[in-house]
């Protein structure tokens, strides 16, 4: 499945992607990096106009995480309970 199956336009997603972010951005910043994926949800659906499927922002997190957007580690499974992390850049090395 597809992040498209559930999110018909690519803005749309782009909406979904910087409310994601923006929710990550403000735990991180208020030092409250535990957080559950009601939050998450809660905090997106409030952040966009229009109806949310309530998987969408749980996927946008995923596909953030895989490309290096944003971190995060899941505490439980269970309880959707996870830990924003600070995104570690790597320098890269030039070799001549």
């Amino acid at each position: 499945m597809s992040i498209t199956d559930d999110i018909t336009f690519p803005r749309t997603y782009d909406t979904l992607s910087e409310a994601v972010q923006a929710f990550i951005s403000k735990r991180l910043s208020e030092g409250q990096e535990k957080f559950t994926g009601e939050q998450l949800r809660f905090f997106v659906q409030n952040t966009m106009t229009g109806r949310v499927s309530p998987g969408s922002p749980d996927r946008v997190l995923r596909m953030l995480r895989k490309s290096g957007t944003v971190n995060y580690v899941v505490l439980n499974r269970g309880k959707s309970l996870y830990e924003a992390r600070a995104v570690t850049v790597v320098p890269a090395t030039i070799t001549t």
